[in-house]
């Protein structure tokens, strides 16, 4: 894959991922909208649901190789619809240099009804595409003329007591989980002492020569290298600008750093190139290039090294692998 292509498929990375062509469930309605080179469908898993029913909504685009794809942001509504879920999926590389991506969101609506979502709008690069209105009635779960059948609520039900083996069971198995979560934030927090006994971008280089090291490649080993790569740069960002990297998704961190001024616009696109190239790697099961992989070790180094503190001695400008 050229590098043109990682990018894009990894500016996508966060937003969704080709679905299979028979999804495990099938959709009532499906509408497909074209504009040149680029597609959209539109798909809903029912037409009519009652209260208790949520319904799927699916946007899948496709497009030529290199061209970006933003998809909506539903947030918490859409419509008179709550969001309660949404499901992404790595995107993925189609037959003549197209890249095929998706998000899926799961609705639920509230009252009996006719529920309409409205036209949602996929941007590809400068031009997008927009949906139609759909609609989707919402039904009572009780029968016409049936009312709900409320009853006095009943006095306490004494429950059986519980044998003393029961309680120490109980409790032993309390104590083992508040140790073990007692022990992992041991661990976590002894980890950020010893980044921090260093400044952040010496305890970073140190570990990305120690990575180099060990010569993961070579092993083909190319998936954890790249896990641990970008577990270096991210904990990198946290320790040097207090930016929660380790624990969030590359688009949740993306999408804080918009506003963030702690970088410059041309080292946040460093960084969204590299986290983009790593999470294809990561879990679209991309195989990299050693000229990729030189790539990918020189961005790192680059990175800290320009984000370092001024008053830092010179730090490496780059990283390569023999």
């Amino acid at each position: 894959m050229r590098p043109a292509a990682a990018a894009c498929l990894l500016a996508l990375a966060a937003c969704g991922g080709e679905r299979d062509r028979t999804p495990e469930r099938p959709f009532e309605i499906e509408r497909r909208y074209e504009n040149g080179p680029a597609s959209l469908t539109l798909q809903l898993s029912r037409r009519q649901i009652t209260v208790a029913d949520n319904v799927e909504l699916r946007l899948e685009a496709e497009a030529p190789e290199g061209q970006s794809v933003e998809f909506p942001e539903l947030g918490n509504k859409t419509g008179e619809f709550a969001v309660t879920g949404s499901e992404t999926s790595p995107p993925r590389l189609l037959e003549n240099d197209r890249i095929a991506v998706s998000r899926a969101w799961t609705l639920e609506p509230f009252l009996p009804g006719e529920y309409e979502i409205p036209p949602l709008k996929v941007r590809f690069g400068a031009a997008g595409i927009e949906t139609e209105r759909q609609t989707v009635r919402v039904t009572s779960t009780l029968q016409e003329g049936q009312k709900a059948d409320l009853r006095e609520i009943g006095p306490p039900v004494e429950l059986p007591g519980l044998s003393g083996w029961v309680y120490f069971l109980l409790g032993l198995s309390a104590a083992t989980l508040a140790f073990g979560a007692y022990a992992l934030w041991r661990r976590r927090n002894a980890a950020k002492k010893a980044r921090a006994a260093l400044p952040a971008h010496e305890s970073a280089l140190a570990a990305l020569r120690k990575l180099m090291a060990e010569d993961l490649i070579g092993k083909g080993q190319a998936k954890l290298f790249y896990q641990r790569v970008s577990a270096i740069l991210r904990h990198y960002i946290e320790d040097r600008f207090a930016l929660r990297a380790p624990e969030r998704t590359t688009e949740e961190f993306l999408n804080d750093l918009r506003n963030n001024q702690a970088l410059l616009s041309r080292q946040k696109e460093l960084l969204k190139r590299f986290l983009e190239h790593c999470d294809m790697v990561k879990f679209a099961e991309y195989q990299p290039s050693r000229a990729e992989v030189d790539d990918t070790l020189n961005t790192c180094a680059q990175f800290i090294a320009e984000t370092r503190p001024l008053e830092s001695p010179e730090a490496p400008r780059g990283a390569k692998v023999k």
